[in-house]
């Protein structure tokens, strides 16, 4: 996307809050107006002041009229006479500046508001889409992407879309200056404001060609900084290998590489945003030298009067600032526009997507079919190929084979976790690819090997399952799950925190939570993935139990690799290089002494008797 498609759609998110924005523009339309105003009447000031020095120095009684016009009509005017009704316009003028600032800072309040309120109400919600459209991606797109990645999309480049709408921000309210002062100018004298405006252009310019610059290495820059966030997120979530293979000193000489890397585009950039003010300051600081140089010259020949000198120079000066300020906001946002292209990228993918109409599925006896299912993750090589099954109704089926074979990835499927590639799965008989993804998982449970619990409490983690459940059912969840004694040993009992990724616990006291999690969504189809391959041997039996209550009247699919776990299922696929090679029960598999069933039983009991 390029920065200025970028650009113009932030500027949608802006339209969204117009109200508040012409409310903060039209305070700054003030404020510049009573910048001008000052001026006006400081210039008028001077004016006065110098015909009666003059009066004075010529021995004259002081007599001055005083007209107050805008564009040249007269709207007001007054005389001073003497020298107490000179000190009374001194105090006067001084009032009615201080009036006018009073009216300024009162609108400087108003605009700080409702534009930061802009600002934070269009930053929540790009926060709230960014999150929404991220947990609703397939499953692919977070195997394809790092989590530090991922990550740094939502920190990182969220912080750096907060800067980009400050400087938006300060952009119209710049231009809403840079519109008063320049039109003040114009009435003032035309032909030196033509002159001021094309060398404000020119430094413009100068910001532009900055800018573009900026804007390529921020491109590195994001990058390395997202690939620095998912180096430590991985080498943090596997601290225990990191230690165990003692690579301490290799990671943090990789990650001085990856910091470096970082430094080095960081570095370029603040090279080039130093040189930018500097360059700005030389070039706006010799323009104007030039025009005070001119506006003297005219008041020198008489072609200017003092009052509209000082006037028009004042007005530069305050045309100045805001003229610079868009020079620079202009080339440091492109450094922020490469973020914001980024956020846009990540809410522009495709979602998990239901077909039209997408039929609720409501699933009453659980039975499952495959029909010559194939699936490849890549598109080349497949992991499934032609795979045929019909589960019957609260029948526990088993698959086993070699790691790789494929197992994970057909139990996967049930879910829509991932979109077939060839044939199609029926449950109850309506085909899974015309159902609505949400009421089809809805009545599916997974109890994974590798437990994730939330950081909350195990009263919160097993109410996952079914967040409008009361505490009585969480806890007769959780005695069904054989977590109820243990969990009431607990310091705060169900109260009690379970810390990152439910570390505070044991293997098994995780897995019977996740079990109860389960339990309390009640499906209708159940999906273990090495539910117990890492416990020991007291856990075991206790979430074993656990989990053939869980099983009773549900269709199950148990994926192991300890083929004591699985004798009592009602059948036993075995799954070779993505295809089935065998079904049957136990003892059926064993008789074939020439099977691949028979041969990981004879592997698994000759591993059991050596130790």
């Amino acid at each position: 996307m390029s920065p200025l498609k970028t650009f113009l759609r932030l500027l949608r998110y802006f339209f969204k809050y117009k109200w508040r924005i012409i409310a903060g523009l039209v305070s700054v339309a003030v404020m510049s107006s009573s910048d001008t105003l000052s001026a006006y009447f400081i210039a008028k000031l001077f004016e006065i002041l110098q015909i009666i020095g003059q009066q004075v120095r010529a021995g004259q009684e002081i007599l001055v009229p005083v007209p107050i016009s805008i564009l040249d009509k007269i709207i007001y005017s007054f005389t001073i006479h003497g020298r107490d009704e000179s000190f009374q316009l001194i105090y006067k003028f001084a009032f009615v500046v201080i009036v006018i600032i009073f009216i300024k800072v009162t609108f400087v309040y108003i605009r700080e508001y409702v534009m930061s309120s802009v600002q934070q109400k269009i930053l929540m919600r790009f926060r709230v889409d960014l999150f929404n459209r991220i947990v609703a991606l397939p499953i692919r797109y977070f195997d394809e992407n790092k989590t530090g990645y991922i990550m740094s999309r939502i920190t990182n480049d969220v912080n750096n879309l907060e800067q980009s709408l400050t400087m938006m921000v300060e952009i119209a309210q710049n231009l809403v200056y840079t519109l008063v002062f320049a039109t003040a100018l114009f009435f003032t004298n035309w032909k030196l404001t033509i002159v001021t405006l094309i060398i404000f252009t020119l430094s413009g310019e100068i910001s532009r060609k900055f800018g573009d610059r900026i804007r390529k290495i921020s491109h590195h820059l994001t990058n390395t900084l997202a690939d620095m966030m998912a180096f430590l997120q991985e080498r943090i979530a596997a601290i225990r290998i990191v230690k165990s293979f003692t690579r301490e000193e290799n990671e943090k000489k990789v990650f001085r590489e990856k910091v470096g890397s970082n430094y080095h585009y960081s570095m370029k950039i603040v090279r080039i945003v130093a040189l930018l003010s500097p360059t700005n300051e030389l070039f706006n600081t010799a323009a104007a030298s030039l025009l005070v140089i001119f506006t003297g010259y005219l008041f020198i020949t008489g072609s200017m009067t003092i009052e509209t000198m000082i006037f028009f120079l004042i007005l530069m000066i305050n045309l100045a600032k805001p003229v610079k300020a868009l020079g620079e906001s202009a080339a440091r946002i492109q450094k922020t526009l490469v973020s914001a292209g980024y956020i846009f990228e990540i809410i522009d993918l495709p979602i998990e997507a239901n077909k039209t109409p997408a039929k609720q599925i409501p699933i009453n006896e659980g039975k499952v079919e495959f029909s010559n299912v194939s699936f490849s993750y890549n598109g080349d090589i497949q992991a499934l190929k032609e795979i045929n099954l019909k589960v019957n109704s609260g029948e526990k089926i088993a698959l086993v084979g070699p790691s790789g074979g494929g197992k994970s990835t057909l139990v996967n499927l049930i879910p829509r976790f991932y979109d077939l590639s060839e044939g199609k799965i029926l449950i109850d008989g309506i085909n899974i690819q015309d159902a609505d993804i949400f009421s089809l998982r809805s009545q599916i449970a997974v109890v994974p090997q590798d437990v994730i619990l939330f950081s909350g409490t195990v009263m919160s983690n097993i109410r996952y399952g079914r967040l409008d459940t009361g505490a009585d059912e969480v806890i007769e969840a959780a005695k069904a799950a054989n977590a109820h004694m243990f969990i009431e040993k607990l310091e705060k009992g169900y109260d009690t925190e379970v810390g990152e990724r439910g570390l505070q616990l044991s293997g098994g006291q995780r897995q019977r939570i996740a079990i109860a999690r389960a339990i309390l969504r009640n499906p209708k189809i159940l999906l273990l993935d090495e539910a117990t391959s890492a416990l020991d041997t007291e856990s075991e039996l206790m979430v074993q139990e656990a989990l053939d209550r869980l099983m009773e009247g549900r269709t199950s699919f148990i994926i192991a690799h300890r083929l004591s776990t699985i004798a009592h299922c009602d059948r036993i696929v075995v799954i070779d290089s993505g295809r089935i090679v065998e079904i049957g029960t136990h003892d059926e598999l064993l008789r074939k002494e020439s099977g691949l069933y028979h041969r990981l039983h004879d592997l698994q009991f000759a591993d059991n008797s050596d130790t």
